[in-house]
């Protein structure tokens, strides 16, 4: 149930940042936070990562909705089973982001990114703007990848005992 709830709270608070977003601030204006460390951006991404694909809508929308189908239905199928906490919630970490940028995908068109890091020793970091989601997105799949890391230690290990 926990993971489920994830996914609704992601799902919930993208919804809520990125209306704020779309009814307070102007396509491309600025607006530091944190000292200057996180800056606001509003931004329309009608691509995948960094744009890729941007001229390809309906391509991005289709490949979208097919991963989302699946991550959904590897939910569906692993969240009754026993273990995999780690994949379970990696799994629920991307399914939250991959559900609100796909429902941008299809009702806007594009999806909408906000912020962007300001650091003084990757300066070419504040021209990536990001949203939650992403952020989701990018922990999720390394929990997913370090579960599958410990799952094969364990099996290692059962082999050599």
């Amino acid at each position: 149930m926990i993971y489920i709830l994830i996914v609704i709270a992601i799902v919930f608070a993208e919804t809520k940042i990125k209306s704020y977003m779309e009814e307070n601030m102007k396509l491309g204006e600025n607006k530091e936070i944190l000292n200057g460390k996180i800056v606001l951006r509003k931004y329309y991404n009608p691509g995948i990562i960094l744009n890729y694909l941007e001229n390809k809508k309906e391509m991005v929308k289709t490949v979208s909705s097919v991963f989302l189908g699946f991550l959904l239905l590897l939910f569906t199928i692993l969240l009754p089973k026993k273990g995999n906490r780690l994949f379970k919630l990696g799994l629920a970490l991307v399914l939250g982001g991959a559900i609100s940028n796909v429902s941008d995908r299809m009702n806007k068109g594009h999806v909408v990114d906000y912020f962007s890091f300001n650091c003084k020793q990757f300066p070419k970091l504040r021209k990536i703007i990001f949203n939650l989601s992403d952020i989701f997105v990018f922990i999720g799949s390394a929990l997913i990848a370090l579960a599958g890391v410990i799952s094969d230690m364990n099996h290692i290990r059962e082999t050599l005992d």
